[in-house]
């Protein structure tokens, strides 16, 4: 009998005056009350992480669609709330009390930003695998976490597994569309995720690792990050089939990516740099690596000094002093030789050409790799 799915008919409410008095955070694995039980000595083995803030209008399709989940492993539902002052509180508990044998509310007192509130989530989740689904996104395969579970079983060497998603725009900005694009799907190696970043976060389902919290709280995007931080210890794979929505509303951090360029980089610049300078961290003694974050320090700071006006240069200098790792590393990179520079185009190059096993269902990345071997 599935786990997280709701029984028909049945709304995840105790009947009053029956079941278990504690609250489910005293459960230290497991479901309680009615409806399909599992043992509270049973780990769960996903856990789902969903961050909020003043989502109230997203919500509860993100909740429903967790809910929706077809599975037979026991999954637990953290939804960590950052200080929300609209409706999204409430709506949280209201769904902790309807299924308090999956869902873990978090209620942030104080606004941490989303780096705090993710990262601490992630360091409460007990499962063996992790999967991400912010509350204005929603997942649409209710067998979504079956498969990519049954993947990453099958799979022992693999850490990170997404799949496409479905882009929409709420207010028509442009038009839907699948992501990541076809064209990119057929190298999935390391070096090209760290060129670019064609993992959509509310698709990625990962090995949990041993902790989150030395996680530099000024990284962000975070999303990018956390892909290439645990695919440093593994490989990375791609299921065919799309099961998410990802959404693109005005609130969105991504939003002005598109409609406003200037502001995004201004607001976005700086986290970007702090985001490939932590990862300079992931690669220790790895000239390789490090050549590729180069080039994308250089693109960061180049976008960010084409922001205009005394806003764009203040941003600029305010980068280069807080991450001065980055900003040597592009300075290298433009005075490189052009040997050097010929050799780091090879590899970007090499990143973003397709495998021969660009055209099967499953593309996990050592399978790239055996084929260069």
């Amino acid at each position: 009998m599935p786990y997280v799915r709701r029984p028909p008919g049945h709304d995840g409410r105790r009947p009053a005056g029956t079941g278990d008095s504690r609250s489910p955070s005293q459960y230290p694995c497991g479901r309680a009350g009615k409806g399909p039980t599992v043992s509270p000595q049973l780990c769960p083995k996903v856990s789902i992480v969903s961050t909020t803030h003043n989502q109230a209008g997203y919500a509860r399709q993100a909740f429903d669609s967790f809910l929706d989940q077809q599975t037979d492993f026991p999954v637990e539902i953290i939804v960590a709330d950052d200080a929300s002052t609209d409706a999204t509180p409430a709506i949280i508990r209201e769904y902790a009390e309807r299924y308090p044998h999956v869902f873990r509310p978090i209620f942030r007192t104080e606004n941490l930003g989303l780096n705090g509130n993710l990262t601490g989530a992630l360091s409460a989740a007990r499962g063996e695998y992790v999967a991400l689904c912010e509350a204005d996104d929603y997942w649409i395969d209710p067998l979504k976490l079956s498969k990519q579970v049954a993947f990453l079983d099958r799979h022992p060497k693999t850490t990170v597994c997404f799949h496409p998603v479905r882009v929409i725009w709420e207010d028509g900005h442009a038009k839907d569309s699948k992501f990541p694009p076809v064209r990119v799907r057929g190298n999935l190696s390391l070096d090209a995720l760290i060129l670019m970043n064609f993992i959509q976060t509310n698709s990625a389902v990962y090995r949990r690792l041993e902790r989150y919290d030395d996680i530099p709280a000024d990284v962000m995007p975070l999303d990018w990050y956390l892909h290439v931080r645990h695919a440093v210890h593994g490989d990375i794979a791609m299921l065919p089939d799309t099961m998410a929505v990802y959404r693109r509303h005005a609130q969105g951090m991504w939003h002005n990516q598109v409609v406003d360029p200037p502001k995004f980089w201004l607001t976005q610049g700086p986290g970007h740099a702090a985001t490939f300078d932590a990862m300079l961290d992931l690669f220790p003694g790895d000239p390789a690596r490090e050549e590729l974050i180069a080039v994308m320090a250089d693109w960061i700071l180049r976008q960010i000094a084409n922001v205009p006006g005394p806003e764009g240069r203040a941003a600029l200098q305010e980068t280069i002093a807080r991450h001065p790792r980055i900003a040597m590393l592009a300075l290298q990179h433009r005075g490189a030789t052009p040997a050097r520079r010929l050799k780091t185009q090879w590899r970007k190059l090499a990143a973003a050409t397709p495998s021969r096993r660009g055209l099967v269902d499953v593309w996990p990345s050592r399978l790239r790799r055996g084929c260069r071997a």
